[in-house]
C-alpha cells in the first residue's frame, strides 16, 4: 500500500471518529436538553395542578357557607341564573324556610347550639332532597331550595320530609321550620333571586298556625303587598326629612288622683294619599331592617323638642316614655346618642323613661345585660314593656335595675275574666310593690278594670277608656282639662299576708322566681 493510501484511509478514520464523537456528544447534549424539557414539563404540570387545585379550593371557599358546609347565597345565585337561561320554558318553584325558634335555641341553649341545628338541616338537604336543581343556606335564618317542572305533591313531599327530620333533631327540644313556596312564573324570572327569595319570606309570615300548616304559597295579594312595602322603604327616608312621621301621646293616669302624670310616644305616619297610617301599617316592615333605628333617633329628638316646647312655653313638663328597640340592645351606640339629644335641648333625665321590650331582655344574653346596667349608671328610668305578653320571666323583676314594669294589655285581658286571673294579677303586683317597682297598666278599656286596678295597688293606668294617642296639641289641651271628677280610689296597698287563702299560687310564683 502506498504512503497516500495509508494517508487517505487514516485520515478517513480520523474524520468518521471525530463525526462519532460529535454525534456522541449531540445526542447527550439533546438527552440533556429532552431531560431538561421533561422536567420543565413536568413542573409546568405539577404548578397548573397547584393553581387548579387552588382556584378550585378558592371558589368552594367562596361559594360555600362557612357553618354549614353547603352552597352560599353566591352559589345559589349562580347556579338559579344558569338554569334560569337554560331552561326558559321549564316551570320553577322556589322554596324558602327558616327555622322558625332558632332564637329561642339561641337565648336557652345557647348560640353553638343554634349552629348545630343549621349543620343539622344542612345535612338534612345535602341526605334528602334528590330532585332539586340547587338548595343552598341563603343567610344566618333561611335555606333555598329551586326545583324545576315539579308537581304540587313532589312540593308537598319535600315540605312533609325536611319537617318530620327536623323533629327528629333532639328529645329535648323541638326544631320547626317555616316555609315560603313561589311558583315562578316567566314574568318573574328577570326578578332578582332575592327579589325571589323575598317572596318566599312574604309567603312564610302568611303562615297563621304552624302547627296546623307550616307552609304557604306566595300569591298575587302578596306581591301587592311586598311592592308596596318596598315602595313604603324607599320612602321613609324622605319622610324622615320632611317631619311626615308625627309623635302622639297616650296618656298614662294615676289611678288615685286620676291625673296625667306622664305618656307613652307613639308614631304615626302621615302618608301621602293614606292619612294618618298607625303603626300597625309600617313598624313590623321596619323592625326587620336596619330603618327602625332611624326611626327612633328621629321619635327620641321629636320627645325632646315636645319637652323643650312645655319648658320654654312655662308648662310643667311631664316625663315621656319611649320605646327602645331590641335592635339598639346590641351595643352601646345609642346611650351616646341619647345623651347627645338631651344635652343639645337641655333635658334632664328625669324626664325621659325608656321603655325596653320584654322580648328583648328576657333571657336576654351577658352582652344585654351589661347594656342595662350601663343605661342605669348614666341615670335613666327603666321601664320593661309588654310585661307578660310572651313568658315574663319573673327574674326580670330581681336581675336588672329597672324602676318600673308595664302590664300587656294581652296580660290584662287574659286574667281579668277568671278568679284565678284575678288573683295572679293581685299577686304580681303586689310582688312588684314589694320590690318598690311602680306599676303601669295598659289596655285599660273600662271603669270597671280601672277601679279593679286601683284596688289591688296597680299605680298607673293607659288605655281607651282614658284616651286614645293623641296628637301633641290634643294632649295638651286634656291635660289641662281633665279634673278629679268621675272616681275616687280606695287607698289600698295589698301585701302577701293579705292573700293567704292563695298561698299555693304564691308558692309557685316564688318557685318561678328561684
Amino acid at each position: 500500500m502506498s504512503y497516500i493510501t495509508s494517508f487517505i484511509i487514516i485520515t478517513l478514520l480520523v474524520i468518521i471518529a471525530y463525526m462519532g464523537y460529535q454525534l456522541y456528544i449531540r445526542n447527550i447534549h439533546y438527552k440533556y436538553k429532552a431531560d431538561k424539557m421533561d422536567d420543565l414539563e413536568q413542573n409546568y404540570e405539577n404548578k397548573i395542578q397547584n393553581l387548579e387545585s387552588t382556584i378550585s379550593s378558592l371558589n368552594k371557599t367562596a361559594y360555600t357557607h362557612t357553618v354549614t358546609k353547603i352552597g352560599n347565597i353566591d352559589y345559589f345565585i349562580n347556579r338559579c341564573s344558569s338554569y334560569f337561561e337554560r331552561f326558559p320554558d321549564s316551570v320553577f318553584t322556589m322554596i324558602g324556610f327558616s327555622i322558625s325558634n332558632l332564637g329561642k335555641i339561641n337565648q336557652f341553649f345557647g348560640p353553638s347550639e343554634g349552629d348545630k341545628v343549621m349543620i343539622y338541616t344542612a345535612d338534612t338537604l345535602r341526605n334528602s332532597i334528590r330532585g332539586s336543581v340547587a338548595y343552598a343556606h341563603v343567610n344566618s335564618n333561611l335555606f333555598g331550595i329551586l326545583l324545576r317542572d315539579t308537581t304540587e305533591e313532589e312540593i308537598m313531599e319535600i315540605v312533609e320530609t325536611i319537617t318530620a327530620k327536623l323533629k327528629d333533631y333532639s328529645p329535648t327540644f323541638a326544631v320547626t321550620a317555616v316555609f315560603g313556596i313561589y311558583c315562578i312564573n316567566r314574568d318573574h324570572v328577570g326578578d332578582s333571586l332575592m327579589d325571589i327569595m323575598n317572596y318566599t319570606l312574604l309567603a312564610q309570615k302568611a303562615v297563621k298556625d304552624p302547627k296546623t300548616a307550616n307552609y304557604a304559597y306566595f300569591t298575587e295579594d302578596l306581591i301587592r303587598t311586598y311592592n308596596e312595602n318596598k315602595k313604603m322603604s324607599t320612602e321613609m327616608e324622605e319622610a324622615l326629612d320632611s317631619h311626615k312621621f308625627i309623635v302622639y301621646l297616650q296618656p298614662m293616669v294615676d289611678l288615685h288622683s286620676y291625673h296625667i302624670v306622664s305618656a307613652e310616644a307613639l308614631v304615626r305616619w302621615d302618608y301621602p294619599g293614606k292619612g294618618i297610617l298607625s303603626p300597625y301599617a309600617f313598624l313590623p316592615l321596619f323592625e326587620n331592617t336596619s330603618l327602625i333605628q332611624k326611626l327612633d333617633y328621629y321619635m327620641w329628638e321629636e320627645c325632646c323638642k315636645v319637652i323643650r316646647r312645655w319648658i320654654d312655653n312655662k308648662m310643667t313638663p311631664l316625663p315621656i316614655s319611649m320605646n327602645i328597640s331590641p335592635l339598639h340592645l346590641q351595643s352601646t351606640a345609642f346611650i351616646d346618642k341619647l345623651e347627645q339629644l338631651m344635652h343639645s335641648y337641655l333635658i334632664s333625665k328625669d324626664l325621659l323613661v325608656l321603655e325596653l321590650p320584654e322580648r328583648g331582655v328576657a333571657n336576654a344574653r351577658k352582652e344585654v345585660s351589661e347594656i342595662i346596667m350601663k343605661l342605669k349608671e348614666r341615670g335613666f328610668s327603666l321601664c320593661i314593656d309588654n310585661f307578660g305578653s310572651v313568658h315574663s320571666p319573673l327574674n326580670l323583676l330581681k336581675d336588672y335595675p329597672i324602676e318600673r314594669i308595664k302590664l300587656d294589655r294581652s296580660f290584662l285581658m287574659r286574667n281579668s275574666s277568671s278568679n284565678e286571673g284575678l288573683t295572679i294579677l293581685r299577686y304580681l303586683i303586689a310582688m312588684a310593690k314589694e320590690l318598690n317597682l311602680t306599676v303601669i297598666t295598659e289596655g285599660v278599656e273600662s271603669l270597671q278594670q280601672a277601679n279593679f286596678l286601683s284596688d289591688i295597688g296597680c299605680d298607673i293606668a293607659q288605655g281607651y277608656f282614658f284616651a286614645k294617642p293623641l296628637d301633641v296639641r290634643h294632649f295638651d289641651q286634656l291635660n289641662k282639662s281633665m279634673l278629679r271628677n268621675l272616681y275616687r280610689p280606695s287607698e289600698y296597698y295589698p301585701t302577701f299576708e293579705d292573700f293567704e287563702k292563695d298561698v299555693d299560687i304564691l308558692t309557685q310564683m316564688m318557685q318561678r322566681v328561684g
